[in-house]
């Protein structure tokens, strides 16, 4: 500034300038210099691609998908994703929109029926053209998409709408859905097996009420074992087995536990040779 300009502005303004309340003037128009040289790059940073489920454009459970459109700022729909080829395109009002691809489809342009296919849809907003016999569409354009992946072909579905304001978004991806995880059916565990645990668990208390076997025992922990694996549905014999327990002790705990004698099944191998346990039968 020249000296005279710097006169001029302090007879305008004294108080301002005694108080500093130029100085603060002059920062703040700076701010608001460097806020709208930054403003056009935060739009840049907003996401310009939307994703979508296959599930919700196509299929039973698909709903009617919206595509906003600007005017100067087109919308892509892309199945680069899903590695579906694009083979039919229908726009009931191409008054307001028009489309191009990325290859060629059936009906369109010069291609042979072997080369025809596209993996990505341009659309755009025009202004309005009247087309003899096409009636307004007040709730948007109507787009219908066929897509072809191996043997099967898929149809999707969208609404064309012109957009406001500030664009959106610049694409929409179509992405597979992913795969849930089937639930794991666990089997029934049959009465005889829970019943078989509760009795046994019941003569391991007796026999500890009795003393003759401590819970800081080896035989202590593979008895909890067999109650754990006879629970879960396991044969009996396979439980006794794989916990080291013989037949023979888990017939004794039982017989403690209060079932009675013609319920416990015979074992070739150890036939029940008593019917009163005792300490002895522990070791």
């Amino acid at each position: 500034m020249k000296l005279r300009d710097i006169a001029d502005f302090s007879l305008r303004m004294p108080k301002a300038i005694a108080s500093g309340t130029a100085l603060r003037a002059i920062a703040f128009s700076g701010c608001l210099t460097i806020a709208s040289v930054l403003a056009p790059n935060q739009l840049v940073l907003a996401n310009t691609i939307r994703q979508v489920a296959a599930s919700q454009v196509s299929g039973e459970n698909a709903q009617l998908q919206t595509v906003k459109v600007w005017p100067g700022h087109g919308v892509s729909i892309s199945f680069y994703n899903t590695r579906e080829i694009i083979k039919k395109i229908w726009l009931d009002d191409p008054s307001r929109f028009v489309f191009d691809v990325d290859g060629c489809l059936e009906g369109l342009g010069k291609c042979s029926g072997n080369s025809t296919g596209a993996g990505l849809i341009h659309i755009r907003h025009i202004e309005t053209v009247k087309i003899p016999g096409l009636p307004p569409a007040p709730y948007g354009a109507h787009m219908t998409v066929i897509t072809e992946s191996g043997s099967t072909r898929k149809s999707y579905h969208f609404r064309i709408v012109a957009g406001s304001g500030t664009p959106e978004y610049s694409q929409i991806e179509i992405i597979g859905d992913t795969p849930s995880k089937p639930e794991e059916v666990k089997p029934k565990v049959s009465y005889t097996a829970l019943s078989d645990s509760r009795y046994i668990a019941k003569g391991m208390q007796v026999a500890l009420k009795n003393q003759w076997v401590t819970t800081d025992s080896k035989l202590w922990k593979r008895l909890n074992q067999l109650v754990e694996l006879r629970s879960q549905g396991e044969e009996l014999v396979v439980a006794a087995s794989t916990t080291g327990v013989s037949m023979q002790l888990v017939e004794k705990l039982m017989l403690l536990g209060g079932k009675r004698l013609l319920e416990i099944p015979t074992q070739r191998n150890n036939p029940l040779t008593t019917t009163n346990p005792g300490k002895s039968s522990f070791k």
